[in-house]
């Protein structure tokens, strides 16, 4: 899996062109050029924010990894690799993590693998020398290739819909694949905006409490925890 954030120069300059738009609200003067902006930022004040995106460029990715980054919707862009137009006769794809230390298994996997690969090609053979077109032979083979197979996005993010896409995503309870994805990315923020290390958290260590319905790592207490330590009197002594 590799991924890459495309707009670094535009990224770095986050702040001075959140600073610009949000500067207009107060009629106020742009003395530092970040300064407005970290202060929106700290604040909640995102609408000045939402001209810039971070753009990922994503490859060797599975994809039902796709399917699932692309269920986020609000202030994200995105174009995914179309396995109509391009070519997947030798398609790349994931072992599940739980079977690669059984060598039976395994190899039964890479052989399932391999006869999809046989069939893709068959069927595009079959296409192709009735006539009709590439576009149309992958479109058709298309078919028989598995939800591991390799792909590719390229999705932005504005920093709100950023930050709500890490809280959801660097939690443990996410597809583990996924999550790697997800550090890759905000690694790859932090190189460049190292101040936002505070905001790309799982949601938990915003909240300070674990929101999941079906029970976290254990890293938080959930929000029931918390109220049952409110009435019993003990939450002074946690924070104090």
């Amino acid at each position: 899996m590799n991924v890459e954030l495309i707009n670094k120069n535009e990224v770095k300059l986050l702040f001075t062109t959140w600073s610009q738009a949000a500067s207009v609200c107060y009629d106020s003067t742009i003395k530092n050029p970040d300064a407005i902006g970290k202060h929106c930022m700290k604040s909640g004040h995102f609408s000045g924010s939402r001209g810039t995106y971070f753009i990922f460029k994503i490859t060797d990715c599975p994809r039902y990894v796709i399917d699932q980054m692309v269920r986020h919707e609000v202030g994200v862009f995105k174009n995914v690799q179309s396995f109509r137009y391009v070519n997947k006769d030798s398609f790349g794809y994931e072992i599940p993590a739980e079977i690669k230390n059984n060598e039976e298994l395994l190899n039964k996997y890479k052989k399932h693998m391999e006869d999809t690969v046989a069939l893709y090609d068959e069927i595009q053979n079959y296409i192709v020398d009735s006539g009709k077109s590439k576009e149309r032979a992958n479109e058709q083979a298309r078919y028989v290739l598995p939800m591991a197979t390799y792909s590719a996005v390229c999705i932005g993010f504005t920093i709100e819909a950023l930050i709500h896409y890490m809280n959801m995503r660097l939690c443990t309870r996410t597809e583990d694949v996924h999550r790697q994805i997800a550090i890759k990315m905000r690694d790859a923020v932090l190189e460049v905006m190292p101040g936002l290390s505070e905001y790309l958290v799982p949601q938990c260590d915003r909240l300070l409490y674990c929101p999941e319905a079906r029970g976290g790592c254990g890293k938080y207490p959930n929000k029931e925890r918390i109220k049952e330590l409110i009435t019993m009197g003990e939450w002074n002594e946690k924070i104090h």
